[in-house]
């Protein structure tokens, strides 16, 4: 992702200080096969030198810069008020993400953000596991300001499906053609969940 800023990215305009900088922001957090247990989704929790001020009840237009979009896949956007421990799905694209996207390129997909939420500092979470290669999963997180939204400190939702992330998650299969199944009967499992803004 490369807006909104993504916590510690060199991406020029992020206003990251130089010792800060993580040149391996876009790569996958982890693997079916190979993900410690416990290991976080956000990678640097709570640490961005510049949120962006998001308007409850517009949409985003977040934007991605693409190395291989690997056939596209599944992805999800959520919003966190305790630094991504638990977050709420906020959108969801099956199949479709980033699959017309091309290779070297950047990307733009605009994000609702429900008139609903509570007002104040939280995380933007991007969730992307790819139609195409290895079963990854692909994450960032950015600090955002939500304004013009609600003023009840609760939101509930559905949590986020952690998929192809440590040998305990569920495993989606690799779909190269329209024909192959997706996985995405898992996304119709997604717990609710309500989270709350401190």
């Amino acid at each position: 992702m490369k807006f909104p800023c993504v916590n510690k990215t060199p991406d020029a305009g992020c206003n990251t200080p130089e010792t800060q900088k993580d040149y391996d922001t876009k790569s996958p957090m982890g693997t079916f096969d190979s993900t410690p247990p416990g290991a976080p989704l956000c990678k640097h929790p709570g640490a961005s030198t510049k949120a962006t001020r998001v308007m409850a009840g517009k949409s985003l237009a977040t934007t991605y810069t693409i190395g291989a979009k690997h056939g596209g896949g599944h992805c999800q956007w959520a919003i966190s008020y305790d630094q991504g421990k638990t977050s709420v799905v906020i959108h969801t694209l099956i199949r479709e993400c980033l699959r017309s996207a091309t290779d070297g390129g950047t990307f733009s997909i605009p994000v609702p953000i429900p008139k609903g939420l509570p007002n104040g500092k939280a995380t933007f979470m991007w969730i992307w596991n790819n139609a195409i290669g290895n079963r990854e999963l692909y994450c960032n997180c950015a600090e955002i300001e939500i304004v013009g939204g609600s003023n009840v400190k609760k939101y509930t939702g559905v949590a986020p499906l952690i998929a192809n992330y440590g040998p305990g998650s569920v495993k989606l299969p690799e779909f190269s053609t329209a024909a192959l199944p997706d996985g995405s009967e898992a996304f119709k499992k997604r717990k609710n969940i309500t989270i709350t803004q401190p």
